[in-house]
Parts: C-alpha cells; sequence; structure tokens
C-alpha cells in the first residue's frame, strides 16, 4: 500500500465510509442505468491477476480494474460488477456509434451515449507472459465494427508493481475506400471506494481523470495518452457520456467534488487496407513515472534491414542524458535532445536484425519508459525492397553477375 493510502482512508472516517457502502448498495438507481436485459449476455471475459492491479478484459473492448491498495472496489462504475464495467473504447465511424456491450453488463450507467451499436464478432485470448517488464502479461481482442469493414484489435499489458496498465487499439480498414473514424476512450471512474472525485488535468503531458475530494488529494485515476490526444473532456459521468455520444469532446475541465468521468479524442482518417493504432495507459494511486517521461511516437516508425535511418523520437520529459534502445541489430547514435519533448537520432539496421515490430525503451536516467511495436523492421532494399541486396563481392555476387550477363545474352539473341 502507498504511503499516501493509510491518511486518505483516515480522512474518510467512519460516517464516510458508512455513506460509500449505501452509494454501492444504491448504484442501480444512478442517473443514466441502462436496463438489464435478461438473461445476462455479458462479455467474455480474460483476467490479468497482477499486483496491485487485477484487470478485467471484455471481448467487447471494456475493462473494470481492482487495486490492491483499495480492497474489493471496483475502480470503474459499478465499483461491485463481477463482470466489466463503464470503461471503454467507443468508435464513430460512417455515421454509426460501436462501443462495447454496455447494455448486457452487469449494470451501466452510460444511457447518454445514445444509439449505439455494439462491437461484433468478438474475441478474447487467454493471459500470456510473466508479468516481468522483459515479458509482461498480455492479452488480446478482437472485434469488427458492424458492416463497416473496419476490424479493431486491442492489446492490453500489465508489469507487476506498476500502478497502470498499457493499452492499444488498432483499427484496420479492410473496406475500399478512405475511412474517417472518430475514438474515444472513456471511463465512469470511481475514486478508491468513492463514486465523486475532481476532475484533474495535466496538460503538458495530455492527462485527464479524477482525483480524490480530500483537502490534500492523494488518490487518482488518470488516462494517459501515449498517441497525443486531439482532444479530452474531464467532467460529470452523464456530461461524458453526452459528449462522447455526440462525436466530440470540449476541451473542458469541470470543477468542484461530483460524480466524474474522464475521455480522450483521436481523429483519423484510414486509407483502404491501412491501420491506425493509437496508445495509452490508465493508472490508479498515486501520478505514476509515465506521467513525467514516456515515449509517444518515433517517424519514421520503420526501416529496413541494412538501411541508416534518421529518426524524431516525440515524448515526455527528455533531457540531458535521455537514451534510447531498439533492440538488438539496430545502433542508436547521433542523440539530439530538442526539448522535453522531441529528440532525433540516427539508427543503423544490421543486414541481419529480425524483422517485424519491436519495442522502442527508453531512459533519463532515473525513469524508464516503452512504446510497444514503436519500430517495425523491414525487408532489407535489394531488388524489390523486400528483400536484401545481391552481394557484390565473392562466390555468390560473382555467380549471380554472370547469371544476370547470361539471361542478357539470351534475351539480345532472341531479338537478333
Amino acid at each position: 500500500m502507498s504511503s499516501s493510502m493509510p491518511s486518505f482512508l483516515s480522512r474518510l472516517g467512519t460516517a464516510a465510509l458508512f455513506t460509500l457502502c449505501l452509494v454501492a448498495s444504491a448504484q442501480a438507481g444512478k442517473p443514466g442505468t441502462l436496463a438489464v436485459t435478461a438473461p445476462q449476455a455479458v462479455p467474455a471475459i480474460t483476467t490479468i491477476a497482477g499486483a496491485p492491479l487485477t484487470v478485467r478484459v471484455g471481448d467487447d473492448l471494456s475493462f473494470q480494474v481492482f487495486n490492491a491498495d483499495i480492497p474489493g472496489v471496483g475502480q470503474i462504475y459499478p465499483s461491485d460488477s463481477s463482470d466489466t464495467a463503464d470503461m471503454g473504447w467507443i468508435v464513430h465511424a460512417g455515421g454509426v456509434q460501436y462501443t462495447p456491450d454496455f447494455a448486457d453488463h452487469e449494470g451501466s450507467a452510460t444511457s447518454n451515449l445514445g444509439a449505439a451499436t455494439p462491437y461484433a464478432t468478438r474475441s478474447v485470448t487467454p493471459v500470456t507472459g510473466t508479468g516481468t517488464a522483459a515479458d509482461p502479461f498480455q492479452v488480446s481482442v478482437s472485434v469488427t465494427l458492424g458492416s463497416s469493414g473496419l476490424r479493431g484489435t486491442q492489446v492490453v499489458r500489465y508489469v507487476n508493481g506498476q500502478n497502470y496498465f498499457a493499452k492499444s487499439l488498432t483499427l484496420t480498414n479492410q473496406g475500399t475506400s478512405p475511412q474517417n473514424a472518430t475514438v474515444f476512450l472513456g471511463a465512469d471512474i470511481y475514486l478508491a471506494g468513492a463514486d465523486s472525485g475532481v476532475p484533474y488535468r495535466d496538460a503538458g503531458a495530455g492527462i485527464i481523470g479524477g482525483q480524490d475530494c480530500g483537502t490534500t488529494p492523494s488518490y487518482y485515476i488518470l488516462l494517459i495518452p501515449q498517441t497525443p490526444a486531439d482532444a479530452w473532456s474531464g467532467a460529470s459521468y452523464s456530461s461524458i457520456w453526452s459528449q462522447i455520444g455526440g462525436a466530440a469532446l470540449d476541451n473542458a475541465l469541470a470543477t468542484g467534488c461530483i460524480d466524474n468521468g474522464a475521455a480522450l479524442q483521436w481523429n483519423r482518417t484510414i486509407a483502404p487496407g491501412a491501420s491506425v493504432t493509437i496508445q495509452g495507459v490508465t493508472s490508479f494511486g498515486d501520478i505514476p513515472a509515465v506521467a513525467l517521461f514516456n515515449i509517444n511516437s518515433v517517424t519514421p516508425a520503420s526501416g529496413a534491414q541494412g538501411q541508416t535511418v534518421n529518426v524524431t523520437i516525440t515524448g515526455l520529459g527528455f533531457g540531458a542524458g535521455t537514451s534510447f534502445a531498439f533492440g538488438s541489430g539496430i545502433t542508436v547514435t547521433n542523440v539530439v535532445i530538442v526539448d522535453a519533448n522531441t529528440a532525433t537520432a540516427t539508427l543503423t539496421i544490421a543486414d541481419s536484425a529480425a524483422l517485424g515490430p519491436r519495442d522502442v525503451g527508453g531512459s533519463n536516467g532515473t525513469l524508464n519508459a516503452t512504446l510497444f511495436n514503436g519500430f517495425t523492421v523491414t525487408g532489407g532494399t535489394g531488388p524489390g525492397g523486400n528483400v536484401n541486396a545481391v552481394p557484390a563481392t565473392g562466390p555468390l555476387g560473382t555467380l549471380m553477375m554472370l547469371l544476370a550477363l547470361a539471361i542478357v545474352g539470351l534475351v539480345a539473341l532472341r531479338r537478333h
């Protein structure tokens, strides 16, 4: 338990705790509660049983989270739900709002979303990984967005000991025309056992969320965008769902101790056959290190075997001594810290570097950050652009040259 937690609980007092119990027992009457269908068609769930966080991942892109520092209380409304709760990814595309299947959850106060189409063709994997930094717990979810031609793939990662979990959503356009998509991550937050909090914003890091209503706040629930967001809102939970239902957040922060929620928004155009990925983390408790030092993007995001590539790295908290690592087979040189949010570097990619996506790591001496799948190694720069170049010297190079000359000679003879 964090050192600040006992003081927070002591400030609540017996009467306040009793009030919280009453709030929990009355959740079914919260304004905006959807009618519960019977029988329940709850989402399939995979649970990451980590420490201190337990993360329930629904096959409909929804979540519920428990923090061992606040035993037995879900940190997303409804806090006593036995499945997932009022947090998840929502996408507007082609005039349709695609959402988690909130109507079939065990209680949900998301009626202000308005007309909603639940994700279809849903699946969720078992947990993989051991929960270490080198091998995080990982769960993948796959959904389709109706007849839009869009497919969504989510990857959730958690490392034991951290008070936040990471998530990425990739949208792939399987259609033949460009698609405009407005993506939201929204939550009705339940701060340390209370359904009220004070909206919180850190503009420098792009963070939105809430803090407890104590005179000196000590508990936060934060949505932290690793992919910089286009809009945000911290307001009452009902306003958050109304804004998402209207496909636009207001970039405003409400005041006072209210029944609060938070949301982030990203606007994307996806070409036919192309994909976009949005990454972020959600934290519970103290403000985490990832809110102080982070890696958001690498541009360009790929390079070929045998190439030297100049990249721009964006993030948060860069300074003198900040270093970056792109994994085995990539040498990083000429690192220049332009400012606290931008760095440049030169990548030398070995001919033998493993193909595919890889994590990008960073350190500023005291804090570490990881951008999952932040850079991709592609095939070499030889003929066709997808294979390594033919060696120009040595026996293989000589043989290939002779074969090429023979082919040219045969073509010439046929023309004569």
